[in-house]
């Protein structure tokens, strides 16, 4: 009788510990609960909506959505791809601006995906052992070198640390920045 009370414990206590990540986010983000439940459902639809078309490939991009701006940064391989996800992000209740950060697939690039995950890896470090800034909800994506910062703050300090983190690390070729400070 002991262990099974043991093991029904362990099982609820492993159920509930699924979704700490999702709690952590929401408790640590700058956006209210609802507007932070909004975004994940934005995020969420916008996926859907490209994972089921023919034309854009949603390996090649990344979803994110801020307050309703939806961020869409990735390869592509024509106007006519970029275009088509513009369109089906638009068309997901809740969305209220759409903004592509579009990078021209390349069939021999010279920084590949490797290098890719190498940036982002000393990019987050620098981040992390920041203990003046907070990015918790910065986002940082890279491609061909290129890195794009997304996210809210509080201070434009806060953001001009974190870009002054990416652009410190050797190999990235731009930072775009659109992180957006929050009061």
């Amino acid at each position: 009788m002991r262990r099974l009370i043991l093991c029904l414990f362990c099982m609820f206590a492993l159920g509930s510990l699924t979704g700490c990540g999702t709690i952590y986010k929401a408790a640590v983000d700058e956006r209210d609960v609802g507007s932070f439940v909004d975004d994940g459902r934005i995020e969420s639809s916008v996926r859907a909506r490209i994972i089921n078309d023919s034309v854009v490939k949603l390996r090649d991009m990344s979803v994110n959505s801020y307050l309703g701006t939806v961020y869409l940064v990735g390869e592509f391989d024509s106007d006519q791809e970029k275009m088509r996800a513009v369109r089906l992000a638009r068309e997901v209740d809740g969305v209220r601006r759409v903004t592509v950060i579009p990078f021209q697939k390349r069939a021999n690039p010279t920084c590949g995906a490797s290098d890719d995950l190498a940036l982002y890896a000393r990019i987050k470090e620098r981040l992390v052992e920041d203990t003046d800034v907070w990015s918790t909800q910065v986002d940082v994506k890279v491609v061909q070198c290129n890195v794009v910062i997304l996210g809210l703050v509080k201070s434009q300090r806060d953001a001009d640390r974190i870009v002054a983190h990416a652009n410190a690390v050797d190999g990235v070729y731009t930072v775009q920045n659109f992180i957006r400070i929050i009061k």
